[in-house]
């Protein structure tokens, strides 16, 4: 197996839990990453040629590309995600591929969005994932495009969803959270562990994989206040800002998920309420 991104929060945990039965290759950007039981190499999606020299080296059977540029991370979204993603899509035409999008592809104007869906992104990064999507299937290969919504856990580290709210109350700044934008926020243990399942499948497509729990951004971020021992009184609700274009409920149907894998995609107060 071949992981993108390997360096990443959920390209980790791919990682990590794959090597109980996989030979597994990580690749990391900029920032190399020694853990053991995982051979890790340094890549840059954005290289076409250097993405084809490190699979003509791994010959994976399977690819799980995590890499990319995510909100808050700069503003190479055309570069990393589409560009990127066509490059490791083009390289994996002979293997199966397994690629990881999001929610926000959609619009936000119905909500509990079905795999046939079509796209309609409001924002760039989006926008850009949409396009990675198309990459995809354009290349032909046997793929998997898995959808999935906020990322949350707290080892090895915690996550962004979370530690950006700590820093943020721990200065004393006010933290305003968006009381009408509802996701399907999945915990990235779960998440990996579903990804490492298919990855042993012939499940082609898409294929929506979202926890099982409707929450605002408010009240998800609330919970996980709560769970790291952080008081939320502090923390205020507010509406959506209609100058960023986001989607207000892009929820996800993940029911077909549900009925093909033994990983149970546990709802936020479930595996915080299970993890104290």
């Amino acid at each position: 197996m071949l992981v993108t991104g390997g360096s990443g929060y959920l390209g980790g945990w791919v990682s990590r839990l794959a090597a109980a039965g996989w030979d597994v290759t990580a690749t990391y950007s900029s920032t190399a990453v020694a853990e053991p039981g995982i051979k890790w190499r340094q890549l840059d999606v954005r290289d076409p040629e250097a993405v084809a020299h490190r699979f003509a080296e791994v010959k994976p059977q399977v690819v799980v590309h995590t890499a990319a540029l995510n909100p808050g991370q700069g503003n190479d979204f055309e570069a990393v995600n589409v560009a990127g993603t066509a490059n490791v899509a083009r390289a994996a035409a002979d293997t199966r591929l397994i690629h990881i999008s999001t929610d926000m592809v959609f619009d936000g104007q119905s909500g509990s969005y079905v795999e046939e869906d079509s796209p309609a992104p409001l924002n760039e990064y989006g926008r850009t994932k949409a396009l990675a999507e198309t990459a995809v299937t354009e290349a032909g290969g046997d793929s998997l495009i898995i959808r999935t919504s906020l990322i949350y856990g707290w080892r090895p580290t915690v996550a962004r969803a979370a530690q950006w709210m700590i820093d943020a109350l721990d200065r004393g700044d006010s933290v305003r959270l968006w009381s009408d934008e509802m996701r399907c926020p999945i915990w990235v243990e779960t998440l990996a562990t579903a990804i490492v399942e298919l990855a042993d499948t012939d499940v082609s497509g898409f294929l929506h994989v979202g926890g099982d729990q409707v929450m605002s951004r408010y009240d998800f971020g609330v919970a996980l206040l709560r769970f790291h021992g952080v008081d939320p009184s502090s923390v205020v609700a507010v509406p959506s800002p209609t100058d960023q274009l986001r989607p207000l409920n892009c929820t996800l149907d993940s029911s077909q998920a549900r009925t093909m894998l033994a990983t149970p995609l546990l709802g936020v107060d479930a595996v915080l309420g299970g993890n104290r």
